[in-house]
């Protein structure tokens, strides 16, 4: 393939391995396997690869993996041969695996389709059909499957109905006119063809659609026999290898959404209670001390590492005793006891992370990766109108969040699938050879950002839970959920959690309005468990060092609450309704009828703001002039 450019956050956040991307020009290709990342054109690997980790044990920690690198930034050789700064520069022509995919493609003028190579790098071809030089046009078309799986639609077995076809003949596109899949057919050769309706769809009878059988699987073969999914994992880099899957595949377009879900990690930087270790950490970032250098040949014991650092950098740690350098070299070696997390699953290392994060943001901290600023307490029970709903609001004038890439999921999202993918499953999906020792790695990135956090009041939290409407209204929006078979244990349980997270979406999209941030920019972080009831709205950018301040501004006393009060007034109505809210209480709206009065016009937000996916929404419980929160004011 070509060279596609990409910033280094989406290579975790949107375009991880196994995720197709689309080029400027109109191809597409797919993310290679993490086996091969941090290798140059000729296959050697990156030789200073401390200057790619990261230091964040926490997130290592709970992620069980030895490093954490960024993805390589590229670095074009051939600018440094020749001067004093080639001598010095390391790790140049370092690329990320790109392969050519969907494999099959036509001819822009006689609709001929050919199969290419994955590693085949132009899109010119002779064409078989009209015999002369043709740019070939990708097909439009993939199939994937639940299990993780992404396959070349199967053209030659679905024209002749038959998986088991040895027909080699000559295939074409052919389009009669129309917008639909009816309108378009593949033709044989062999004088057979078959219109591509249906192939996208997941709907037969009822029957058929619990068991997860897609019209694909059902009409592909003329026989009663299924298709199952082929197995294919072709960013291991070969289209060949598969893996046996009894799951029932369904076409989708390369460009659809549900192609790719990343499944990501994340944990905001924490200080220590030594301050001058946390200084020395701070250095260690600085000069890209990595647990990889702290190892290196010589250094067996603490006290050659101490001798190490000492002499690597010895103006700017001379200050500092070796008891304080010991903490912050084994604190960034994970050999301090980060935290005792049990499980593997992804929801349950982000409870732990996050109940040490909540600890940390309603006190008062000044470090240099983060700051947070005590700005409103709620002192007594006789605060009046929008406040009393409210115990703490805080101002984070600087935070630093290390997102790791642990899997990913297709068709569905992890909190709409409502299932836990674990870790160990998820470093399947990303490595060809996850059990090497070398491949004990994931990618992350690093960011710092502003943010408002505040909580509730926890007292008017649980009076208006318990109340007798509230209670009957969230059990059918349970029941709802549970219907379509998702587990509502790995999600939100409780009318607390969907009234947070409604009224963070409400926040964001006023915030957006004033803060001088797009609402793409805002992102929430929230803190559901039982004994808390947080929301932390903030921004981080992997682009830039620092923040703008603009956000942080609106965390003052008087311009919060009035902003809340903007929100909650504009949520009363929605452009959409009375549909909305009708439909929201009557049968549910958005992905499989999970939420209630939520649609695009009043409360959901762009993809990388909302943490579940714009799932388990509803302005009612927020306004509702008989089950709101908020109806008193």
């Amino acid at each position: 393939m070509k060279h596609i450019p990409l910033r280094s956050s989406q290579l975790i956040t949107t375009f991880g391995p196994g995720a197709l991307v689309i080029s400027p020009t109109g191809e597409s290709a797919l993310i290679g396997s993490l086996d091969k990342w941090f290798y140059d054109i000729n296959d050697n690997k990156a030789q200073e690869m401390n200057e790619f980790e990261i230091v964040e044990p926490r997130l290592r920690s709970a992620l069980k993996v030895d490093k954490l690198f960024m993805p390589p930034d590229f670095r074009e050789g051939y600018r440094f041969k020749g001067d004093e700064l080639g001598k010095s520069q390391s790790n140049t022509d370092v690329y990320i695996p790109l392969l050519r995919f969907p494999t099959w493609q036509y001819c822009q003028y006689c609709k001929t389709l050919h199969r290419a190579q994955l590693s085949h790098r132009s899109s010119w071809l002779v064409c078989k059909g009209c015999n002369r030089k043709s740019k070939m046009i990708q097909v439009p078309f993939v199939i994937v499957c639940e299990h993780g799986h992404l396959s070349d639609f199967p053209w030659r077995e679905w024209v002749h109905k038959d998986q088991d076809t040895t027909c080699e003949g000559l295939m074409k596109i052919v389009s009669t006119g129309g917008a639909t899949l009816d309108s378009l057919k593949v033709r044989c050769s062999c004088s057979k063809e078959r219109s591509l309706r249906g192939i996208m769809s997941r709907r037969s009878n009822s029957e058929q659609e619990e068991t997860g059988i897609s019209e694909l699987s059902k009409m592909l073969n003329d026989s009663e026999e299924l298709y199952e999914c082929p197995g294919n994992k072709p960013w291991y880099g070969s289209e060949e290898e598969n893996e046996p899957c009894n799951a029932y595949p369904i076409a989708v377009l390369k460009n659809s959404i549900n192609v790719y879900f990343p499944n990501k990690l994340s944990a905001i930087y924490l200080p220590g209670e030594n301050k001058n270790a946390e200084e020395i950490i701070n250095i260690f970032e600085r000069n890209f001390i990595t647990p990889s250098l702290l190892n290196m040949t010589g250094n067996e014991t603490i006290q050659d590492k101490i001798k190490y650092v000492k002499k690597f950098c010895p103006a700017v740690i001379e200050d500092f005793n070796d008891r304080d350098i010991e903490l912050a070299i084994l604190y960034t070696e994970g050999e301090i006891e980060v935290e005792s997390l049990e499980g593997t699953s992804t929801k349950n290392i982000e409870h732990h992370l996050r109940r040490k994060e909540f600890e940390a943001l309603i006190s008062e901290i000044d470090n240099k990766n983060l700051k947070v600023k005590n700005t409103w307490i709620k002192e007594n029970r006789s605060e009046k109108g929008i406040k009393m709903f409210f115990s703490k609001l805080n101002k984070v004038t600087k935070l630093k969040e290390t997102i790791a890439l642990t899997g990913f999921n297709r068709l569905n999202s992890n909190s709409d699938s409502g299932e836990s993918k674990r870790i160990i499953e998820g470093k399947k999906l990303l490595f060809k050879n996850p059990d090497k020792p070398e491949n004990n790695w994931l990618p992350a990135y690093k960011v710092f950002g502003e943010g408002i956090f505040f909580t509730l009041d926890s007292d008017k939290l649980l009076e208006w839970e318990n109340e007798k409407n509230v209670k009957n209204y969230f059990n059918r929006m349970l029941t709802n959920a549970e219907k379509t078979g998702l587990d509502v244990s790995e999600s939100f349980t409780s009318p607390k959690q969907v009234l947070l997270h409604t009224l963070s979406h409400l926040i964001i999209n006023e915030l957006a309005l004033t803060c001088g941030y797009n609402a793409a920019s805002l992102r929430e972080r929230l803190y559901l468990d039982e004994d808390q009831s947080g929301l932390l709205i903030y921004t981080s950018s992997g682009d830039i060092d620092g923040t703008f301040g603009g956000l942080v501004r609106m965390g003052r006393e008087d311009y919060f609450f009035q902003i809340v009060s903007r929100a909650l007034e504009k949520a009363m109505w929605c452009s959409s309704d009375p549909v909305c809210s009708e439909i929201g209480k009557e049968a549910g709206q958005g992905v499989n009828n999970i939420n209630g009065a939520s649609c695009h016009s009043c409360s959901y937000l762009p993809e990388t703001s909302c943490e579940a996916v714009n799932l388990f929404l509803d302005r009612t419980l927020l306004v509702d002039p008989v089950i709101g929160l908020f109806k008193e004011i």
